[in-house]
């Protein structure tokens, strides 16, 4: 077998392992391998993401997660070097129709303020001032359409002022070209077939041409595709105690005729129709998804074969709850929809990050939807471990420790994507 080297090997071209290979490549000359079998990047979770950059969680240390990633993405051009990055940040604001007590609303704003994000609250008058296609309603209704729902402005409501969304697919590409600037080896349609150990660690990667790279630290940033990677090492996620499986996550494209509904929109997360929606297509469509525990269970046994196509049953009702909240919406218009995976950690919907059992393998994992901002301060946990390198801009203050393989499950109320 032909037998190239490296330092570090990173498994998966999505938005998590290029942000590992670029917070690297940044500040360290080792020579780092990224390793994707798709024909291009961020053809995975990446590809589906909906690229939304909210800031609030239920715990400090994920709050600064999407905090830090956050700066990274209002300054991409500095962040990744480049002079003309293909990927912008659209400045929309999230607005958090939750049906909250305004004690709730206010402890929220109180710790995220204390966390330096820009956030306020809004009364009903006030939204409607800012946005005014919005419904202000926050009264539970059915979805099925069959009772009928009398709206009810509620109190106020959380914005945070700082945040919008992405462009995923632009963002792999602009790293992409990033990290080859760098002097990282992207190698594309490259499938690893194989992880070596010896003694209790990593020694290298199998491909399936036949060759191999020997390498002592071994990356898993393979999103869907990480426990069928982790298995060719010998490590069981099950183990440690987490379950990391991928399931099936669908989104809706509806028209959005600017004539009838007035802009701007900015991203909502809505309670009472348990969806999120943002604009999408500069400003043509709409993006409605959903923050229902019961609509992340759908588990793809193969991420290489699984139904990309939208549900009618999903989209009949998450179009209906998009009306209830943009009540001059038309009942007309094309009305598109994708599936995407996302690679949920059943037991608390947080990643596990960092080191394992087995010496030099890495891993940054069940994402559960919150991958894509999460990114670059993933990028820098992991940086930080391998390099040692001071902090600096791009870094991010939670600690790894906090994703640990080695930790309890975080407490959570729920187990959706908005936990």
């Amino acid at each position: 077998m032909s037998r190239d080297t490296a330092d570090i090997v990173i498994i998966g071209g999505g938005i998590i392992g290029l942000s590992i290979a670029h917070q690297i490549s940044r500040r360290d000359p080792r020579r780092i391998v990224v390793l994707e079998k798709a024909l291009n990047v961020g053809e995975g979770s990446t590809g589906a993401s909906c690229a939304i950059l909210r800031q609030r969680y239920t715990h400090p240390e994920a709050i600064m997660v999407a905090r830090d990633g956050l700066r990274a993405h209002r300054n991409w051009p500095r962040y990744t070097g480049l002079t003309e990055p293909r990927a912008r940040f659209h400045h929309t604001g999230v607005l958090w129709m939750m049906a909250e007590t305004p004690a709730k609303i206010e402890g929220s704003r109180d710790v995220m303020s204390g966390l330096g994000i820009g956030v306020e609250v809004l009364t009903a008058a006030e939204v409607r001032k800012r946005f005014p296609a919005l419904s202000t309603c926050n009264r539970p209704f059915d979805l099925t359409g069959a009772t009928e729902h009398e709206c009810e402005d509620h109190e106020s409501f959380l914005f945070e002022i700082e945040s919008g969304f992405f462009d995923p697919v632009s963002a792999a590409q602009d790293l992409l070209e990033a990290v080859r600037a760098a002097g990282v080896d992207v190698r594309l349609r490259t499938k690893v077939t194989g992880i070596r150990t010896a003694g209790g660690r990593v020694t290298g990667v199998d491909l399936g041409d036949g060759t191999g790279i020997d390498a002592p630290v071994v990356v898993n940033a393979a999103g869907a595709w990480a426990p069928r990677v982790a298995a060719m090492a010998g490590f069981d996620y099950k183990t440690h105690g987490w379950t990391i499986r991928p399931i099936r996550a669908q989104v809706i494209y509806r028209e959005w005729p600017r004539d009838v509904v007035p802009g701007p929109l900015p991203v909502v997360a809505d309670s009472s129709g348990g969806i999120y929606f943002r604009p999408e297509a500069g400003g043509q469509q709409i993006l409605v998804g959903s923050i229902r525990e019961e609509d992340e269970q759908e588990i793809v046994e193969d991420p290489d074969v699984f139904n990309g196509n939208i549900d009618a049953a999903f989209r009949d009702v998450k179009i209906h709850a998009l009306h209830h909240r943009i009540p001059s919406l038309p009942y007309r218009g094309h009305i598109t929809g994708v599936a995407g995976l996302y690679t949920m950690n059943v037991e608390d919907v947080h990643s596990v990050i960092g080191p394992t059992s087995l010496e030099g393998f890495i891993v940054a994992n069940g994402c559960s939807g919150h991958g894509f901002k999460e990114s670059p301060s993933v990028g820098s946990m992991v940086a930080r471990h391998l390099t040692g390198a001071a902090p600096d801009e791009w870094d991010t203050e939670a600690p790894m420790e906090f994703f640990s393989i080695e930790r309890s499950p975080i407490v959570l109320t729920e187990k959706a994507v908005l936990a």
